[in-house]
């Protein structure tokens, strides 16, 4: 039997730090650039679709268009883009790669774009070639998808802000197996901890930490925004597969996601996997 405080060490290592609550502030969707392959007839009768599609962007916002015309490489259309402020961008997967769109990508233009800006992006279903129409579609079901939600009032601010009034938004903390199991191999070669014990304790702890983190986001949220109807999903599982069962059960409209892992070029993994897999489902990628 292994000492007592041996015990209450090992277990104080998981045990959650101060973490400040949930704070509720309304995004600015005041300034929105769309950027098309097409002509500006298109991308003007795009921006109607849009605007129906997510009828809480304001009546008197600021649209601008910058279509196939206006620019012709990515360090173009960045320099565009810095000229006016812009509070999301809103553009589809593969910019001017109609003829030939490589597999498993997003596109040069898209990449950049999540990375070299800290814009949010909509990235609209479908590709520039072969666009998915939003016609009659109104954005009533949000999706929220984390692996860390604890602290997380951007992802959680952004995601209320884009549904509509009566609409459902899903908060979503999933765990991934693969991560917890390949942790819990490790400590099953310490003799001196007790595998089993780490095992529900280490879990028990990660879903707590998320499941009281959206609780109390929740009980913000209903204050705030009382016309939108809230849905709390914790659980351990395989990101994508357990993302996508939501997705098809619910039909849900907009995936919303973090895409920049601190430190790295690249887009978060699990943002990568969605963006490229999730084809046919609008995302907002900040």
């Amino acid at each position: 039997m292994k000492p007592t405080n041996q015990l209450d060490e090992f277990e104080s290592m998981f045990r959650a730090a101060e973490r400040e609550p949930f704070a509720y502030q309304e995004i600015s969707l005041s300034h929105i650039t769309l950027v098309t392959d097409g002509t500006d007839g298109e991308a003007e009768s795009l921006q109607q679709t849009i605007q129906s599609f997510l009828p809480r962007i304001p009546a008197d916002a600021t649209w601008r268009r910058i279509n196939g015309e206006h620019f012709n490489n990515v360090e173009n259309l960045l320099l565009q883009i810095d000229v006016q402020p812009t509070d999301m961008l809103i553009t589809y997967r593969h910019l001017r790669e109609q003829t030939l769109i490589p597999q498993h990508s997003l596109g040069v233009f898209l990449d950049v774009l999540t990375q070299a800006t800290t814009i949010p992006v909509l990235v609209l279903p479908g590709t520039a070639g072969h666009p998915v129409s939003l016609a009659g579609e109104v954005c009533d079901r949000v999706l929220l998808v984390t692996d860390h939600i604890e602290g997380d009032d951007r992802l959680i601010n952004h995601g209320v802000r884009m549904c509509a009034d009566g609409g459902t938004v899903w908060l979503c903390h999933v765990e991934d197996d693969a991560i917890f199991e390949r942790y819990l191999h490790v400590i099953g070669r310490i003799p001196q901890i007790d595998t089993d014990l780490a095992r529900r304790l280490i879990n028990e702890q990660l879903l707590k930490e998320a499941r009281n983190f959206i609780e109390t986001s929740i009980a913000e949220l209903q204050e705030k925004l009382p016309m939108l109807t809230y849905r709390a999903v914790v659980e351990r599982g395989h990101h994508l597969s357990e993302y996508r069962k939501i997705i098809e059960a619910d039909e849900v409209e907009l995936v919303v996601c973090n895409t920049k892992d601190e430190g790295q070029l690249a887009m978060h993994g699990m943002a990568y996997s969605l963006a490229v897999e999730l084809l046919e489902t609008p995302l907002l990628l900040l």
